[in-house]
């Protein structure tokens, strides 16, 4: 049998510009690594840019959103554009760890082989906690949770299963790759359901209703909350990035609505409403041990889940003891909530930065599990029961106070980081000797 030979095709083939290929290869692999682990999109820029420097090419233009990078690069006169994108959104903190170090750490110049080798040990890197021990993190920080909206020994205990049970639904269904959202909406609903009938089963034994059982309703779903895509949403929109914040944000409002709706269903068809639940009853030492130990560890679950390295974990939880201890004193003495939201993510956004440059970590994977203590999810779950129930303007009050408090929770983590980061107040490149000074003492990373 013969072969037949096109010489046109064989001619243009070796036209290709192949060393610009490879090299672009690597930069937009580099970028999709950091993009899939879930940071922002200024983040994925800069290792892209040092990857490229490494490789050869001086010139690099990318566009970034939240699934995707559209990739031009320059050498020589050629230029070359490439498309990339994720599956699916994720989280992967010690990831974004590992990216950061390896663009740091990266050599003057290097070939396409090394880089990718590199990048081949990052990708392969597993979790770092098996699911078992997430399970119980995750039910430890919604038990939390719920000790923050004054819950009660009751709703712990119920809580406590109930958010076991579902988180370990929500792995096994993202295993399967099913609609995010169907899972997500599924997750919430089997949480809740499993959280009223535990409820149910100690009202029983206990020969009574609590009086505190609203305020795990939503507690129980907390874990699905989108932490990582809202505050990276923020940054990105600060910085008037719309490509990357616009998407980010979308998805995180659909995120929170499936929840919601998730709740909302399993609570209208039981009859029950997350009512406005009153402060913790008991001493002022043992009430305040109670809330301080609570915002430790639903931090430092969060952190886990999000794989977080523990250090990071341990060191968000213990700037949540100190950043939500102000706004909780601000809340019982009757600042509006998003006021006191504002300034308690804004010290919180400070003492991360701080601790992120003592303890050479990743601000970003510190910050978001910590201004998670502040979510409005039971203000946005009496929006949706009150709107069934068609009172409009109740529904409409916990409407506004949740979107106030949302819009709070990320400006002030977007002050701090403008304070504590210039690349975040200019966009210019170089920023005035005074910002230079501030980015050093609290470190520019994450």
């Amino acid at each position: 049998m013969e072969t037949e030979h096109f010489p046109e095709h064989e001619h243009e083939d070796a036209l290709e510009p192949k060393h610009l290929i490879r090299r672009s290869d690597v930069v937009l692999r580099a970028g999709i690594l950091m993009l899939g682990a879930g940071t922002s999109g200024l983040r994925v820029r800069e290792v892209m840019q040092g990857v490229a420097r490494t490789v050869g090419i001086k010139r690099i233009k990318a566009q970034v959103t939240f699934t995707d990078i559209v990739l031009t690069v320059q050498r020589r006169g050629i230029f070359r554009t490439q498309v990339a994108e994720i599956s699916a959104p994720g989280v992967n903190a010690h990831r974004i760890a590992m990216v950061k170090d390896f663009a740091h750490n990266l050599p003057e110049r290097a070939t396409v082989a090394e880089v990718d080798t590199m990048l081949d040990e990052i990708e392969q890197t597993p979790r770092l906690y098996p699911t078992w021990l997430l399970v119980l993190l995750v039910a430890l920080a919604c038990a939390s949770v719920t000790v923050l909206t004054n819950g009660g020994w009751r709703e712990v205990l119920a809580v406590l299963p109930a958010s076991a049970l579902a988180f370990w639904l929500n792995r096994s269904l993202s295993s399967w790759q099913l609609n995010h959202l169907a899972v997500v909406l599924i997750s919430a609903a089997t949480a809740t359901g499993l959280y009223l009938t535990f409820t149910r089963l100690l009202d029983l034994a206990l020969g009574g209703p609590s009086p505190r059982m609203a305020a795990g309703l939503v507690c129980a779903a907390i874990f699905l909350i989108p932490g990582f895509p809202l505050v990276t949403a923020g940054l990105d929109l600060t910085r008037i990035d719309l490509l990357a914040g616009v998407p980010r944000l979308t998805y995180a409002a659909m995120v929170l609505l499936a929840i919601t709706i998730g709740v909302w269903t399993i609570a209208t068809l039981s009859g029950v409403s997350p009512g406005v639940v009153p402060g913790l009853e008991g001493s002022p030492v043992a009430v305040w041990a109670a809330l301080l130990v609570a915002s430790f560890f639903a931090v430092f679950g969060w952190a886990m889940m999000f794989n977080s390295p523990w250090r990071a974990a341990v060191a968000s939880g213990v700037v949540a003891i100190i950043g939500n201890t102000p706004r909780l004193l601000m809340l019982q003495h009757g600042v509006k909530v998003h006021v006191a939201t504002f300034i308690g993510c804004f010290i919180m956004g400070l003492l991360c930065a701080l601790a992120a440059r003592l303890f050479d970590m990743e601000k970003i994977i510190m910050t978001v599990p910590t201004v998670l203590v502040s979510i409005p999810g039971a203000s946005a779950l009496r929006t949706l029961i009150y709107f069934d129930q068609a009172d409009v303007v109740s529904a409409m009050q916990n409407g506004v106070a949740t979107v106030l408090a949302v819009i709070a929770m990320v400006a002030g983590l977007a002050g701090a980081r403008m304070l504590t980061d210039p690349e975040w107040a200019f966009t210019r490149g170089d920023a005035p000797s005074t910002w230079h000074l501030v980015g050093r003492l609290f470190g520019r990373r994450g």
